[in-house]
Parts: C-alpha cells; sequence; structure tokens
C-alpha cells in the first residue's frame, strides 16, 4: 500500500484537513484557544506542503502531490484520534511533577507517528527508508521549532 492507492482527489484531502482541525480543537481545546489552535495546524499543514511540493517537484513527480498530502494528513489524522482515549485514560502531567507513563506513551506515538510519516515519504518520494525517516525527523524539528517561537507557552490561552 502507498498514497498512490488513494483517491486522487482534492475534496479527500479536503475533508481530512477538516477532520484533522476538528479532532486538533477536541485534543487541545482545553489547553489552548482556538486561535492558536487553528495557527498550529495551519503551520503543520503548511511545513507538510512545502516539503512534498519541494521534494515531488524536484523529483518531477508533481502528480503524486495530493495523494501524499491526503496520507501525510490523514497519519496524523490516525493518531491524533488514537490520542483522545490515551490522554483521558493516563493520569495529567502537570509542569511540576511529571507522569512517567503518560509521557512515556506520548513519546511511544511520537515515534510510531514519525515511523508512518516516513513510510509515506519513503514511497511517495521513491527513496530509501533512512532518507524517508530523516525528512520525517527534520519535519518534526522545523515544526517543533515554529511551536516554540511563534506559540510560546506563555501565551497560548
Amino acid at each position: 500500500s502507498s498514497p498512490a492507492s488513494l483517491p486522487y482527489h482534492p475534496y479527500t484531502l479536503g475533508l481530512t484537513l477538516g477532520a484533522y482541525l476538528l479532532v486538533a480543537l477536541v485534543l487541545l481545546g482545553d489547553e489552548r484557544s482556538v486561535h492558536s489552535i487553528v495557527i498550529q495546524v495551519s503551520i503543520e499543514v503548511a511545513i507538510l506542503y512545502l516539503v512534498c511540493y519541494f521534494v515531488l517537484n524536484f523529483m518531477r513527480k508533481p502528480e503524486r502531490m495530493v495523494q501524499t498530502l491526503s496520507a501525510l494528513y490523514g497519519v496524523n489524522l490516525v493518531f491524533a484520534l488514537f490520542m483522545i482515549p490515551v490522554l483521558t485514560i493516563l493520569p495529567t502531567s502537570t509542569p511540576d511533577q511529571l507522569e512517567m507513563t503518560t509521557e512515556a506513551t506520548k513519546l511511544v506515538l511520537l515515534f510510531w507517528n514519525l515511523a508512518a510519516i516516513s513510510l509515506v515519504l519513503k514511497r511517495a518520494f521513491d527513496v530509501p527508508t533512512l532518507t524517508g525517516a530523516f525528512i520525517a525527523i527534520i519535519y518534526f524539528l522545523i515544526y517543533q521549532y515554529l511551536m516554540l517561537y511563534l506559540l510560546p507557552v506563555d501565551s497560548i490561552q
């Protein structure tokens, strides 16, 4: 299975993005304002779009764009949906005391999500597994940097 087996339709991409935004609002609604959640999702969407745009055009395969983005946003949607019950079941971490089970679970899910993203990138870009993993990690680091820079923790509400 690869991004090429996904429906090639912009409406699929739009539905996936809409669902992802709704799940983000559910996941982060207690911690952040709607405005900051929309900004966060928009930044994530933009980073993935730019990565795909540049690599697919460089590889001369721009026809894979919609399917690749649908797959990437879909992977993030599935992991975000999975996080809803996980976060409601596990104890909440506070800045004063980290719950190790909760934080370890989040870390495992993060690595699993990055592994899924790297698999999509590997197949969409026709690159080796390590290259897909490297691109996924770079995406994540850029995303985290932008979140810290554009949405500092003390300005979230």
